[in-house]
């Protein structure tokens, strides 16, 4: 059994949570239920989830259990790196913890399923799973996703990843450069060697080359899972990205 933590705190000043008048990007409101809400009830179904707990505003928090989802409520801190800790200390420290964010509402309780079963035997401290870029495209050709091409092709990150809680407390200073540049992928090759530029340059490097080096940077056990679950990689940055995931869900049972 694992437990979870949905990262749904934001800046009230985003851009899209302004235009949808919402307290940040995972209170979007689609065919009438906000973006969190979807991620929740896909959590609550999952067989091999047990404890939630979701950072967020207080107002969101409180309106979420108005709705009737059963949480661990925590309030948000401030920073990403600061509501990560909020949420991971209220999980247990020795045992993976799935850790989403709050605005990837096509995720459902199935995919969820096959992303912990892909990450057996559990051994590592780090899981991330990664889509491929055409995937994507060819599922949501309006939408944009940020994509490094890699010697088995052109992938993306999904928007969780399973982690080890007490690696996590030990080493939060060491993922300040990596949670600032998890948007712009090649300002991360600024802290990688020379042997591993040029074999991205070159289109050479390989997702075991990134396991190595991302496991001795960080001091802990990295592996990538690849998966064709797009859904993991939609999530709601932009208006287009809205629209998209409104079609999706459009005329889909209420939660």
């Amino acid at each position: 059994m694992f437990e979870a933590v949905i990262l749904a705190g934001g800046e009230k000043s985003d851009p899209l949570a302004l235009q949808e008048g919402a307290l940040n990007k995972s209170f979007i409101s689609v065919q009438g239920h906000p973006l969190v809400g979807y991620v929740l009830s896909a959590l609550a179904a999952c067989p091999s989830i047990g404890k939630i707990i979701v950072v967020g505003p207080e107002e969101g928090l409180v309106g979420l259990q108005g709705r009737g989802h059963k949480f661990t409520p925590v309030a948000e801190k401030g920073s990403m790196l600061d509501n990560i800790e909020a949420g991971l200390k209220a999980a247990d420290p020795d045992t993976l913890c799935l850790l989403s964010t709050g605005d990837i509402p096509l995720v459902n309780p199935e995919i969820l399923e096959n992303i912990l079963a892909l990450c057996d035997p559990y051994t590592a401290d780090f899981y991330y799973p990664v889509i491929s870029g055409k995937s994507c495209t060819q599922r949501f050709p309006h939408t944009k996703r940020t994509c490094v091409r890699l010697k088995e092709g052109t992938f993306t990150g999904g928007n969780l990843t399973l982690i080890r809680p007490s690696w996590f407390h030990d080493n939060r200073n060491r993922l300040n450069t990596f949670i600032a540049y998890r948007k712009h992928p090649l300002k991360l090759f600024k802290i990688f060697p020379p042997w591993f530029i040029i074999k991205f340059l070159f289109h050479r490097l390989a997702i075991k080359d990134l396991e190595t080096h991302l496991s001795r940077v960080l001091d802990f056990t990295a592996r990538a899972v690849p998966c064709s679950f797009v859904e993991l990689a939609t999530d709601v940055d932009k208006p287009s990205d809205l629209e998209a995931v409104n079609r999706e869900l459009a005329g889909k049972s209420g939660l």
